[in-house]
C-alpha cells in the first residue's frame, strides 16, 4: 500500500500539469471560469463513473448523510465554487501566483477546521508548517514579476 504523502505528491502533479493545460484551454477557448469548470465537470464524470463501477454498492451501504456531506463539501463547495474561484483567478492572474496562494492556503483552512471541528490535534511541527505555507503564499503574492 502507497504512503499517504506518495499520494499527496502525485495530487500536486495531477494539479499542477492539469492546471497548466486548463488555463491555456479557457484562455484559447475565451471561456468564462463558470464554462471551464463545467467542461471538466463533465469529463471527470465521464472518467468516475467508469472507475467507480466496481463501489457502486457503497453508496447504499454508506447512508444518506455521507453521502450529502460529500456532495456538498466536495461536489458544491470545492468541485463546484471553489474551482470557479480558481478558474477566476487562473484566467487573468499569474498561473503560480494564484495556484500558490490556493494551495498554500488549503492546509490552513483544514487544520484549523480539523482543529474546531473534527478535534484533530496539531503538533507544534505542524503549526510551523502551516505558519511557513502562509508565509509562503505572501512571498509568491508579494514578490511576483510584473
Amino acid at each position: 500500500m502507497m504512503k499517504p504523502e506518495f499520494w499527496a505528491i502525485l495530487t500536486a502533479i495531477c494539479w499542477g500539469g492539469g492546471s497548466l493545460l486548463e488555463k491555456r484551454g479557457v484562455h484559447l477557448g475565451h471561456l468564462t471560469p463558470v464554462m471551464g469548470t463545467a467542461i471538466r465537470t463533465v469529463f471527470s464524470l465521464v472518467l468516475l463513473s467508469m472507475l467507480s463501477v466496481p463501489y457502486w454498492s457503497e453508496i447504499k451501504a454508506a447512508g444518506p448523510r455521507p453521502i450529502l456531506m460529500i456532495a456538498v463539501g466536495g461536489g458544491i463547495v470545492a468541485g463546484g465554487l471553489g474551482l470557479i474561484c480558481l478558474y477566476s483567478g487562473i484566467k487573468t492572474g499569474n498561473i503560480a501566483v494564484v495556484t500558490a496562494i490556493a494551495f498554500c492556503f488549503v492546509p490552513v483552512v483544514t487544520a484549523l477546521g480539523g482543529l474546531a471541528f473534527l478535534r484533530e490535534k496539531v503538533t507544534l511541527l505542524q503549526a510551523a508548517g502551516i505558519a511557513l505555507c502562509i508565509v509562503g503564499a505572501a512571498m509568491v503574492s508579494c514578490f511576483k514579476a510584473h
